[in-house]
């Protein structure tokens, strides 16, 4: 594998980190990116080539992160590499984010050089690149969002908190530092949902995140629910996963017997197991979170059909859903579309070049419904293709403290031989849509 340049762009196009590896390809190749970017109509493809120059880029966080390459380069490798260098730069500057680039732009650079040598990528290791990256990072402070639940105390912190630098010094020399360790057990759901509103297809992708900012070089214990079977029969008992894999750091001596996993974190974030169960939606611990349901109404307007959009949160009252999205397609025919909110505090915007009307939520508490009636406009010819032309629907949200797998952290110990260890232990679970599709 071998790359001609890398660079990170904003949302506008503006470069930020520039560098380039081995000067085969021309300059202005980011601006030529950027128009590409803006000429496709919907999400551009990951890989594609202009001018015998081939574009690799992955978008996190609103940056692009790019490599470009004339060289017969495999694909899938050269995105592993930009997410590995998009995850070096979280870990050592503490955020993703255009201000944290900017502000530690030196050490961004100085990890560039370690990462990559004339093209060919070398060390993508946050443990292991410590020893040649010398620049202390700048930390910024990120916007405050949902809350993390202590296992201890019923304590509550930002989720910013775990959005700080890994420290550039050894481990046994962080006594300065807050001893404490970063636990998310995130769920993206991928739904098809029938007319009839039965579910064709449902599968989670599950992976659990750690961030450890703990003192010494500590052994921790994750226990996970002790009836978690793994590839077994649908008709066994407990909690089925169709499979699953772990980071290299794990032991999984006691996992067969006692469900537990016992490691020695590495520095910066790392995902400690991934897992994916798939089904019908039924035989999960928690129902899914979201169903919508669609009605039409014939007006007395010639050219005009009402669309009633309905939402049910089908998990507890005492939690919410945030940045719920509803996207409907309509006829092509359409010409124009009204709209009529049930709840204060929703939006709605139609592109009439898309023909998609967008409904927004910001916050959805559980056990509740919200409504929105669409007036959708067409000629009286076009009329009768309303029914048929609308849709499908789909989600987009996240729901905190909320797994539908019903996957749980039973407990989570650190201890180190011959020392006390009373660090802070922070769990956050999530929800969040990865395809979440309604047929009309």
């Amino acid at each position: 594998m071998t790359i001609s340049q890398f660079f990170i762009l904003t949302p506008r196009g503006d470069t930020i980190v520039s560098k380039d590896y081995r000067g085969d390809v021309v300059r202005g190749t980011a601006d030529i990116f950027f128009r590409k970017l803006k000429s496709w109509s919907g999400d551009p493809p990951p890989v594609f080539h202009v001018e015998n120059v081939h574009f690799i880029h992955i978008k996190r966080n609103s940056l692009y992160f790019i490599a470009t390459t004339k060289f017969n380069a495999s694909p899938s490798l050269v995105l592993e590499l930009l997410h590995r260098i998009a995850n070096l730069i979280k870990d050592y500057t503490g955020a993703l984010s255009e201000e944290s680039i900017r502000v530690n732009f030196v050490l961004i650079y100085e990890l560039l050089d370690e990462i990559i040598d004339f093209g060919y990528g070398q060390n993508t290791s946050t443990e292991a690149l410590k020893a040649h990256v010398h620049k202390e990072p700048v930390a910024i402070e990120a916007p405050e969002g949902m809350s993390r639940r202590g296992l201890e105390k019923k304590k509550r912190v930002p989720s910013s908190a775990a959005n700080k630098p890994i420290s550039l010094r050894s481990k046994g020399d962080r006594g300065g530092g807050k001893n404490e360790i970063f636990l998310d057990l995130l769920e993206r759901l991928t739904v098809l949902f029938g007319s009839n509103g039965s579910v064709i297809r449902c599968e989670i992708n599950g992976a659990i995140h750690m961030k450890s900012f703990l003192h010494g070089s500590p052994e921790i214990s994750l226990g996970l629910n002790e009836d978690l079977q793994i590839g077994a029969d649908r008709g066994s008992y407990g909690l089925l996963l169709d499979d699953c894999n772990f980071h290299e750091c794990v032991n999984l001596e006691r996992f067969d017997n006692q469900r537990s996993l016992s490691l020695k974190p590495p520095d910066g974030e790392f995902t400690v197991m991934n897992y994916r169960i798939s089904g019908e939606g039924g035989g999960f611990a928690n129902p899914l979170p979201f169903r919508v349901s669609v009605a039409f109404e014939d007006t007395t307007t010639p050219g005009r059909t009402d669309v009633l959009l309905k939402i049910d949160s089908d998990f507890s009252a005492k939690l919410h859903g945030a940045n719920i999205v509803v996207k409907t397609p309509l006829p092509k025919a359409t010409s124009s579309c009204g709209h009529e909110l049930g709840t204060q505090g929703h939006s709605f915007s139609f592109k009439k070049e898309e023909k998609i009307a967008t409904w927004t939520i910001p916050k959805m508490a559980g056990s509740s419904s919200c409504y929105l009636r669409l007036r959708v406009c067409t000629a009286a010819e076009d009329q009768h293709t309303v029914r048929k032309e609308v849709g499908p629907l789909s989600l987009d949200f996240e729901v905190p403290m909320f797994v539908c797998s019903g996957v749980n952290i039973r407990f989570l110990t650190v201890t180190e031989r011959g020392r006390k260890y009373t660090p802070f232990r922070w769990v956050r679970y999530i929800t969040h849509s990865d395809s979440y599709v309604f047929r009309t």
